[in-house]
């Protein structure tokens, strides 16, 4: 049995343990007052949360050693408070008859205590370590990969001029995955200054420039693909320069993985409070398994998304305080749709000469 397994189990024990202990001195209180019944109460509280452990420690993010820690302070919080009981029970106070029942609560109102001691210790400390991984990672992706990559680079086009016939389409497949691998670490760098949305200005942005760039771009670079832009004169929306990055990774997907012609349609529109982008495309439908990714917002190994652009769309538009969903379109293609928070006119004349068009 894993530590995370006994760590649960103590504290989802303890908690039914006392809960019952706590329930048979409530019906006690019963018949001495509503005092002694409020005092019974004031454990049972904090024991039924002990036995809801079993539903939210799971979903906290701490891993086993780290559950088993917080039942260890579970534990310490109800020892000091039974010793503490002990030592009351062996002094000169009279027992009266309420008293069982104030001990029986602060052993629970004790083990809480030290499990929310504990727990509130182990996700500091897991906040930590996950934002030293996040450096070191961040590190590797966009300094030591990328020059590695470079130097790969450096050597394929050496290689070329030495090469023919059949040789060269291998050096040409070589030369397309170093450079998805060079997008990915850039897009990683990406990622990392979209989770930083409090250290990042948002500011009124009018969506419609930005989208005709989009789409005339990829008219230029895939002149066999059709795509067709459905928009208003002007829409204002809060966001900031990684606006760009959201639209051209939807764009992106949509024609990349199309092994045929592609056909997408961007539409912008007002949905009420926000505006409303959606692109349709006629393309391989995403798998189901990879938008439960997206709709539990965990990876796992048996479970992740095959690549980084639309967990990347996903951060930014939800720092932007909007909202991302996917679907699939009539004609078995995908519907990518984002919401996002329209500016009023009030914050496009503060922001005056900022205001970006």
């Amino acid at each position: 049995m894993s530590k995370r397994s006994l760590g649960m189990g103590y504290v989802v024990g303890t908690g039914v343990v006392l809960s019952l202990v706590l329930l048979v001195h409530a019906v006690l209180a019963l018949q001495v007052g509503v005092y002694a019944l409020a005092v019974v109460c004031s454990g049972l509280v904090p024991a039924l949360t002990l036995v809801g452990a079993n539903y939210w420690l799971p979903r906290s993010g701490l891993d086993g050693e780290e559950v088993w820690t917080v039942a260890e302070w579970g534990g310490f919080g109800i020892a000091v408070l039974t010793l503490v009981n002990v030592a009351v029970l062996l002094s000169d106070v009279t027992i009266v008859r309420y008293v069982p029942g104030l001990l029986a609560s602060s052993v629970a109102i004790g083990g809480f205590v030290g499990f929310l001691v504990g727990a509130h210790l182990e996700l500091r400390r897991s906040a930590r370590r996950l934002s030293q991984s996040n450096d070191v990672l961040n590190r590797v992706l966009r300094h030591d990969m990328r020059n590695d990559l470079n130097v790969a680079l450096g050597h394929l086009t050496q290689l070329e001029r030495t090469t023919s016939g059949e040789a060269t389409e291998h050096v040409d497949r070589l030369r397309e995955t170093i450079d998805d691998m060079t997008t990915t670490t850039e897009k990683a760098r990406q990622i990392d200054v979209a989770l930083a949305a409090d250290r990042r200005s948002q500011r009124p942005v009018d969506v419609v420039p930005h989208i005709r760039e989009r789409v005339d771009a990829v008219r230029r670079a895939y002149p066999e693909a059709t795509v067709e832009l459905d928009c208003p004169d002007e829409l204002v929306v809060h966001a900031d320069w990684l606006l760009g990055t959201v639209l051209d990774n939807l764009v992106e997907n949509a024609i990349v993985h199309n092994e045929g012609t592609p056909s997408l349609t961007v539409a912008v529109e007002r949905c009420g409070q926000t505006a409303c982008i959606r692109v349709t495309d006629d393309g391989p439908t995403i798998p189901e398994t990879e938008l439960d990714v997206f709709s539990e917002g965990t990876e796992t190994p048996l479970h992740h998304s095959k690549g980084v652009g639309l967990w990347l769309v996903t951060w930014v538009v939800e720092s932007y305080g909007g909202d991302v969903t996917f679907g699939t379109s009539d004609t078995g293609g995908n519907v990518v749709e984002i919401e996002l928070q329209t500016a009023s006119w009030v914050e496009k004349q503060r922001w005056g000469d900022l205001f970006a068009r």
